[in-house]
C-alpha cells in the first residue's frame, strides 16, 4: 500500500503544477494604467508653469532589407515642444507613452537615450512597440512629470506611421 502512495506522488505534483499552469495562463491581459477614455481626451496643448508645450511625433516601423520580411516593432519619436520657443525647463520631463490604435493600447516607458537636438524641445524614444501599420493613423499621448511629481498627460491625434525600406 505504501508502495502505491510513493508511486502516486510524482504523479500528484505533476498534476499540480499542470494545473498552476494553466491557471495562470488563463488571465486576461491588463489594460492601459490609465483609462482610454482619459487618455482619449487628453488636450492637444498644456499650459505648466504659464508655459504652453505641444506634443510632436515621428513613428515608423523599419522594412529595411535587412529586417524579417512582416518588418520590425514600432519606434516612436517624440518631442515635447515649448510653444514659446524658450530653453524647455529642466524640472520637466516625460516618462511614458500610450498610442493608441481604435480600442488597442500601447503603453510603454521611454528609452534611456539621450537626446538634445533642440533647446525648446524635450526628445524622447520609445522602441519595441507592436506591428501596427504602416500606413495608418494613430494617436500618441505622454506623460509629463515636474518637479513636485504632478503629472500631465498631453496628446498628438492623428499621427502617421510611418513606413522605412
Amino acid at each position: 500500500m505504501l508502495e502505491k502512495v510513493r508511486g502516486l506522488i510524482p504523479c500528484l505534483f505533476l498534476l499540480a503544477a499542470c494545473v498552476l499552469i494553466s491557471l495562470c495562463g488563463c488571465s486576461k491581459p491588463s489594460g492601459p494604467s490609465v483609462p482610454i477614455d482619459v487618455l482619449l481626451s487628453a488636450p492637444e496643448q498644456v499650459e505648466i508653469g504659464g508655459r504652453k508645450y505641444v506634443l510632436e511625433t515621428f513613428l515608423w516601423r523599419d522594412f529595411m532589407p535587412f529586417c524579417p520580411p512582416d518588418g520590425k516593432p514600432l519606434i516612436a519619436l517624440v518631442w515635447v515642444t515649448a510653444v514659446d520657443s524658450v530653453e524647455f525647463p529642466s524640472s520637466l520631463d516625460a516618462n511614458r507613452l500610450w498610442v493608441i490604435k481604435d480600442k488597442k493600447v500601447w503603453e510603454t516607458k521611454f528609452s534611456n537615450e539621450e537626446r538634445a537636438r533642440y533647446p525648446y524641445k524635450l526628445e524622447k524614444v520609445a522602441r519595441d512597440g507592436p506591428k501596427w501599420g504602416p500606413k495608418i493613423e494613430v494617436d500618441a499621448v505622454v506623460r509629463m512629470i515636474d518637479r513636485g511629481k504632478r503629472t500631465y498627460l498631453l496628446k498628438a491625434s492623428n499621427q502617421w506611421i510611418s513606413r522605412t525600406d
